[in-house]
C-alpha cells in the first residue's frame, strides 16, 4: 500500500471546510454577535453586553464609582458580600435572592474615567446587569 501524501490543495481544502463548520456552529449557537463584538445597546448608552458581561465606561474616578456601586447594590436590596478597592481598581461581590452571584469590577482608565464590568450569574443576566448599571449611573 502506498503512503498518502497531502498536497497543499488538499490541506487548504480541509482548512476551509473546518473554518466553515466552525463559523456555522458559532452562528447556530447564537454567539456570532458576541464574536463580532456587537453588543446590545438598549438601556445605558455605550454599554455593551458580550459573553455574559455588561461593560461600560463612566466619567468618574474608581473610588467614586465604588461608592456609587455600594449605594446601587443596597438600593436594589443586594447585600455587599465582598468589597475591596484602591484608586486604580475595585471589586465587589453580591448575591441575588435566587442565589445568583453578582460581580462588579471597576478599573481606572484615567484619573477621571473608569471602566465598569458587571456579571450576574455564571452565564450572565443582561436584564439584571443593566438594572445594576442604571442604579450605579444614577448615583454618579
Amino acid at each position: 500500500m502506498l503512503p498518502m501524501r497531502l498536497s497543499s490543495w488538499m490541506i487548504r481544502s480541509y482548512g476551509m471546510k473546518i473554518l466553515f463548520v466552525g463559523c456555522l456552529l458559532t452562528t447556530l449557537s447564537g454567539c456570532a454577535v458576541a464574536l463580532l463584538g456587537v453588543g446590545a445597546g438598549a438601556g445605558a448608552a455605550g454599554a455593551t453586553y458580550v459573553m455574559g458581561k455588561l461593560e461600560d465606561e463612566v466619567d468618574a474616578p474608581v473610588p467614586k464609582v465604588q461608592r456609587a456601586t455600594v449605594g446601587a447594590l443596597k438600593s436594589l436590596e443586594l447585600p455587599v458580600d465582598k468589597e475591596r478597592g484602591d484608586k486604580l481598581a475595585a471589586e465587589l461581590e453580591s448575591e441575588t435572592a435566587d442565589q445568583k452571584k453578582v460581580w462588579v469590577s471597576i478599573n481606572s482608565l484615567t484619573s477621571s474615567r473608569s471602566k465598569i464590568v458587571i456579571r450576574v450569574g455564571l452565564l450572565g443576566d443582561e436584564v439584571r446587569s443593566r438594572q445594576i448599571l442604571q442604579a450605579i449611573r444614577a448615583r454618579l
